[in-house]
């Protein structure tokens, strides 16, 4: 069966919760923001107390996706090599099956009797049995690969994810001490002014 490569970020959020410890990703509410957020002069304090804590959470899921994504990739990688490996030596096997088969078929058509054509048919059974299981073991040893490789690309989809979940999370934490801050002001950006254009004359030169 062949598989594709589709990550959801719901399996990816069970992803990391596997590989999260139980300081990370078991005790979450227990997030607290920093006193100078929290206890803030700031009018909004609770609000960016939550968006502080928040962030903490995308930083930590982030961090932990990344552990696993890395393992993920670490297991990936040492598959794809024993598969790469495994694969070269069944095509190898499956291919002098292959050349014995030939070798086989060259050699009949000289039956003398109904007897010898029995043995044909025995010995041909048996070649086509045996590079049956070559080829049998060229596709196993194909679908393990496909199987390793999607590993690793799942682990780097988990880890790039992770790394979007950390810089966003830090974000907002730093918004949120940076807006705590005694003497905060917003800056407030002016919207661009619509400058009248006039339009140009061009003189005509033919």
């Amino acid at each position: 069966m062949k598989k594709e490569l589709f990550v959801t970020a719901a399996a990816i959020l069970a992803l990391s919760s596997l590989g999260a410890t139980g300081a990370e990703a078991g005790k979450p509410k227990e997030i607290v923001a920093p006193l100078a957020v929290s206890a803030g002069q700031a009018e909004n304090a609770n609000e960016l107390a939550a968006l502080w804590v928040d962030g903490r959470r995308h930083e930590m899921t982030g961090l932990a996706q990344i552990e696993d994504g890395e393992k993920l990739i670490r297991k990936g990688q040492k598959d794809e090599r024993k598969a790469t490996e495994k694969l070269a030596k069944v095509i190898a096997i499956s291919d002098e099956q292959r050349a014995a088969y030939i070798r086989l078929v060259a050699g009949f058509g000289g039956a003398a009797t109904p007897a010898a054509v029995e043995t044909e048919i025995k010995a041909l059974k048996k070649a086509a049995d045996d590079w049956k299981d070559a080829f049998e073991r060229v596709e196993k040893a194909q679908s393990n690969l496909k199987d390793a490789q999607l590993d690793i690309a799942n682990g780097q989809s988990a880890v790039r994810t992770g790394n979007e979940l950390i810089a966003s999370g830090r974000e907002k934490m730093r918004r949120a001490e940076i807006e705590s801050r005694p003497g905060y002001v917003a800056q407030i950006t002016a919207p661009a002014q619509q400058v009248a254009v006039e339009p140009v004359e061009f003189e005509d030169i033919n």
